[in-house]
């Protein structure tokens, strides 16, 4: 290889790692731009087959790292996460990234060029499986098409996996594509085109074949007035408590039947935890509104993360504490297993809690209840407002109901199974309180994916698996016929 030739393909590579990676940086994110992701691989992937193995590692490695770092701030100045975590949860996924480009070009330089097409998504996607059901979902690539809901309603189908699956498909079908001549690529176009208008097809189809469903006027309070976020003194807690409650009081006037309020609106000792269940029983008994109450409860066994709903009796009609705390912020905070399901005039209603929202369950076991209307407190950091406000959509999609998510410090946010957000609201600094009334649709809508479960991500390990041992056996075949 010359110098001339060796110039160029540095220049290349470092251009592939450039491109690929500012298109990871923004298509994913706390603000991601989804089309940016179906394309952001798609330089390196063209590279690779004239890289050596090493290069073409080094290269899809740093365009993946420096996407990643879009999550660097966040991680390490909001949610204050140790350096040796962070680098695991950025750098991991970049090397895994990494080897599946690897993968697809030792497909394709062996000329197996469709394995090469379905080797590079199906490590990626498997990886995110099981990354999901150990530590959730949070960076999953299905998570940048929030907004592009045609693509997202094929998590009804298979969940995010195949989200992710044709996302990253589309950069390795059109890398395989152009590198082709001929027949195949003809045929790749072809395919290419087949998948995208069976995706969006389906998409388009389900998002205008909506079942009509009875609905119910809900209610949303929030802060991100300073004095009101977390108050100290029992004085102040007591106040705010009134806030709340009179906030609660005046949309029930205005026509909501369920007002939901923001997750951990205060720590509660055992004496002052009485008197907010007197002024809520209250509240919801003379407004004639069911009231969702989030509260941070101190008992003798432990702190919970609780949401307390009061209904209209005057009693508490459920208590559900949260299963999946943040890491460092609720390290002295006790997780629960816990469920509660409430059969309304409206349809079936659950209550789950801000995280819990970013793993399979609780959504999963509401779905398999079918519940047609999920409300969840919450307190996200202001700058994950849109990110992650909005995972939560992905559940709705999934398990087939409507979610009323109320965030401290964030969106006060109604969508639809389709994960179509029907009204929303920001808290700011300036102003107390900020609410939003909304009218909800309580539909449970079947769906295969909560019929079937991780059958797409089953099936994905499968393949992966195959083309694991194909791999191997084509690199035994190379090594004895250079012998």
């Amino acid at each position: 290889m010359n110098s001339k030739h060796d110039a160029r393909l540095t220049s290349l590579a470092l251009a592939a790692t450039l491109l690929s990676g500012a298109a990871f940086y923004f298509g994913a994110g706390l603000h991601p731009h989804w089309w940016l992701t179906w394309v952001a691989a798609l330089p390196v992937l063209l590279l690779a087959p004239s890289l050596a193995w090493g290069w073409t590692l080094l290269v899809a490695f740093a365009a993946n790292a420096l996407g990643a770092l879009s999550f660097w701030y966040y991680l390490r100045q909001i949610l204050h996460f140790p350096i040796p975590a962070i680098a695991v949860d950025l750098f991991v996924p970049s090397a895994v990234m990494a080897l599946a480009v690897l993968f697809f070009r030792a497909f394709f330089r062996r000329g197996q060029v469709w394995l090469a097409v379905l080797a590079f998504p199906s490590l990626v996607v498997a990886f995110e499986y099981l990354t999901e059901l150990a530590t959730g979902t949070f960076g999953n690539t299905a998570y940048t098409q929030l907004n592009n809901l045609p693509a997202l309603q094929l998590a009804a189908v298979t969940g995010m996996s195949g989200i992710g699956f044709v996302v990253l498909l589309f950069a390795s079908a059109a890398a395989a594509a152009i590198l082709s001549h001929g027949a195949i690529r003809r045929k790749l176009a072809i395919t290419l085109a087949a998948v995208l208008i069976c995706v969006y097809g389906y998409g388009a189809w389900r998002l205008s074949s909506t079942p009509a469903a009875q609905r119910v006027v809900v209610g949303l309070v929030s802060t991100q007035f300073r004095a009101n976020i977390f108050p100290s003194a029992d004085a102040q807690k007591m106040e705010l408590l009134k806030g709340y409650a009179a906030q609660a009081s005046a949309l029930a006037a205005r026509g909501a039947k369920i007002v939901v309020l923001p997750e951990m609106t205060m720590q509660l000792s055992p004496s002052l935890s009485e008197d907010a269940n007197q002024l809520f029983e209250q509240t919801a008994r003379e407004s004639g509104a069911q009231v969702l109450l989030g509260v941070l409860n101190q008992t003798p066994s432990g702190t919970f993360n609780e949401a307390r709903l009061y209904l209209p009796s005057g009693t508490i009609g459920a208590v559900y504490r949260k299963l999946h705390l943040v890491p460092v912020a609720e390290a002295r905070t006790t997780p629960v297993k816990d469920y509660s399901v409430l059969d309304e005039p409206a349809g079936t209603t659950g209550i789950a809690i801000c995280r819990d929202m970013d793993y399979p369950d609780p959504a999963r076991t509401y779905g398999e209840d079918s519940v047609g209307l999920l409300l969840v407190p919450a307190w996200d950091f202001d700058v994950d407002r849109w990110s992650h406000g909005h995972m939560a959509l992905m559940r709705g999609v999934e398990y087939g109901y409507s979610i009323v998510r109320s965030a401290k410090v964030g969106f006060l946010t109604v969508s639809d199974d389709r994960g179509r957000v029907l009204a929303e609201a920001s808290t700011t600094p300036q102003a107390p309180f900020t609410t939003l009334l909304a009218a909800v649709p309580v539909r449970h809508d079947w769906t295969l994916y909560r019929a079937l479960g991780d059958w797409f991500a089953w099936l994905n390990l499968a393949l992966l698996c195959v083309l694991g041992v194909l791999a191997i056996l084509g690199r035994r075949e190379s090594g004895q016929r250079e012998n």
